[in-house]
C-alpha cells in the first residue's frame, strides 16, 4: 500500500471526541483503540523491531533500540486525536479523505495526522532498510492532545519519569514554513519553535440577589464586572524581549534592508520603541508579552430576570517568566475589588522556556534539526521562534534538555486558517515534504 493510501486510511478513522463523552466511555474510545491497531498493522517492520506499550486509548509508546548503550535518547511526540467538525459547513466529507486538486481533504490532515503518519512512514522505510539509530529513539503518541493531554501525554511523561528516562531533546508539532507572514519579506521562513507560552483560563464572577428586572438594585453585578474588565483592559501585561524572540528579530533584521533591518538587528537596544511599534500588530505583540483575551461573558438566561451571578472568562498565554500564580495575582491587584471572585478554569500550565543554547542556535539537537529543515527546504532561513499555542511537548519539559516544535510543511496564511476550521486539507506536496524531513532526521540519529 502506498504512503498516500495509508495516510487516507488514517484520516478516515474519526478520532474526534464526542460531546458529553468521558474517559472510560467505550464508544468514544473505540476509534482511538482502532487507530492504535492501525499503526501496528500498517507498519509491520517497524512494529516488529521496536518495543511498544499501549498505556490506554490515549497513550502509545514505541522504543526503537539504538546500537549504543550510552547517551541520552530522543523523543518524537505526536497526537492522533482531532477536533470535532461542523459537517454541514464542509464541501467535502470530513472523514472520507477525498482527493481533489492535489489536496487531500479531511479533519486532521494538517493537525496532525500528516505529521504522525509521515513519521511512521519514515520509520518503517528506515527499519526495512536495516537502519539502526545510534541511541534509543522513542515515539509517544497521544489520543487527547486537543483536550490538554491529561490522559495521554501526562501519563506517558509519568511513565518515562518512573523509569528514569531523560531525553536529549523532544520533537513535536509546532510552527511551520510560513509564507507572507511579514509584509516586507517575500520569501518563506522556517519558524522553529524552541520555546512555548504557558496557558491559563480565569473565570471572574460577581454575585447579586436574583429578582425581576423591573426592580434592579442600585449597583448591579454586571456593572461591577464591567468595571473590572475595563481596569484589566487598561493595564496589559508588560512587554519583554526573550532571548528566543531577540534572536528571531535579529534574523529577520538580517533579511531586511535599510533602517528597519538595523532596527530589528538591534531590537534589545531599541526595545522601548520596538514595543511601541509592535503592540499595534497582534501577531508580533503576542511574541512580546503575556496576552489576555476576554473570551466569554455570561449573565441571565432571560431578558427580564436579574442574574444571581455574572461571569467572564479570560484566556491568557503566559510569556516567561510569568507563571499561573503571578499572573493571577497581577489580575487580582489590577481589579482591586473583593466583590469580583477569581478562579482558575480548566488545566493551566506555566511557560516552557527555551534551552539557553537553542536560543543561540546551538545545543542538543539543534544542528541536526536545522540541517534536516535546510535539506528539505533549500534556501529557506531557519529562525528560532516562540510557540504561542500549546502542545503535548510541554508535559515532557522536566524529562528533556530541550524541545523543538515544528511541522515540516509550507503553509500560506489561508491554509493555516484551516487548522480546526472547515475544509481542512493538506497538499500531496506537503505530505512528501514531511516524509522526506523525517527520513533525513531519523537517518541522522
Amino acid at each position: 500500500m502506498k504512503k498516500i493510501d495509508r495516510f487516507c486510511k488514517a484520516v478516515q478513522i474519526d478520532t474526534s471526541w464526542p460531546k458529553d463523552a468521558h474517559p472510560g466511555d467505550k464508544n468514544a474510545e473505540e476509534p482511538l483503540n482502532r487507530f492504535q491497531e492501525f499503526l501496528l498493522s500498517q507498519y509491520p517492520v517497524f512494529s516488529r523491531i521496536a518495543e511498544h506499550w499501549i498505556l490506554s486509548p490515549y497513550g502509545m509508546i514505541f522504543r526503537w533500540p539504538g546500537s549504543s548503550n550510552g547517551g541520552k535518547p530522543v523523543l518524537f511526540a505526536a497526537h492522533y486525536d482531532v477536533v470535532p467538525v461542523e459537517e454541514e459547513k464542509w464541501t467535502a466529507a470530513p472523514y472520507d479523505a477525498e482527493r481533489k486538486d492535489a489536496y487531500i481533504y479531511g479533519r486532521g490532515t494538517i493537525d496532525m495526522k500528516s505529521i504522525l503518519i509521515s513519521l511512521m512512514e519514515a520509520a518503517e522505510d528506515a527499519a526495512a532498510k536495516g537502519f539502526v539509530p545510534q541511541h534509543d529513539v522513542y515515539f509517544a503518541f497521544g489520543g487527547d492532545e486537543e483536550r490538554a493531554g491529561l490522559y495521554g501525554a501526562v501519563e506517558m511523561a509519568a511513565w518515562f519519569k518512573e523509569r528514569s528516562i531523560h531525553f536529549s531533546w523532544v520533537f513535536d508539532e509546532g510552527t511551520m514554513v510560513m509564507l507572507n507572514q511579514i509584509s516586507w519579506i517575500d520569501k518563506p521562513l522556517a519558524l522553529l519553535s524552541i520555546e512555548e507560552k504557558g496557558f491559563m483560563s480565569v473565570e471572574l464572577s460577581v454575585d447579586q440577589a436574583p429578582g425581576h428586572a423591573s426592580r434592579p438594585p442600585t449597583e448591579q453585578a454586571a456593572a461591577i464586572l464591567a468595571k473590572a474588565l475595563i481596569r484589566v483592559s487598561k493595564k496589559p501585561f508588560p512587554f519583554r524581549l526573550t532571548p528566543t524572540v531577540e534572536t528571531f528579530f535579529k534574523k529577520i533584521g538580517a533579511l531586511s534592508s535599510g533602517p528597519i533591518g538595523f532596527f530589528l538587528r538591534h531590537a534589545k537596544l531599541f526595545s522601548p520603541l520596538l514595543f511601541m511599534v509592535m503592540k499595534k500588530n497582534p501577531n508580533m505583540a503576542s511574541l512580546l508579552h503575556t496576552t489576555l483575551a476576554m473570551t466569554q461573558l455570561e449573565g441571565s438566561k432571560a431578558d427580564n430576570v436579574m442574574p444571581s451571578e455574572v461571569k467572564a472568562v479570560f484566556n491568557l498565554r503566559l510569556l516567561d517568566p510569568w507563571t499561573v500564580e503571578s499572573a493571577m495575582e497581577y489580575i487580582r491587584k489590577t481589579i482591586n475589588d473583593k466583590r469580583v471572585k477569581l478562579r482558575l478554569s480548566n488545566l493551566s500550565t506555566n511557560p516552557v522556556p527555551a534551552n539557553p543554547e537553542h536560543a543561540k542556535e546551538k545545543g542538543p539537537g539543534y544542528a541536526v534539526v536545522k540541517d534536516a529543515v535546510e535539506k528539505v527546504f533549500p534556501g529557506v532561513p531557519v529562525l528560532p521562534f516562540l510557540m504561542v499555542a500549546t502542545t503535548d511537548s510541554r508535559h515532557y519539559k522536566d524529562i528533556s534538555d530541550g524541545i523543538f516544535r515544528f511541522c515540516p510543511q509550507v503553509l500560506t496564511p489561508e491554509e493555516l486558517a484551516l487548522v480546526h476550521g472547515h475544509d481542512e486539507r493538506i497538499s500531496v506536496e506537503n505530505l512528501n515534504h514531511a516524509f522526506t524531513f523525517y527520513s533525513i532526521l531519523i537517518g541522522a540519529l
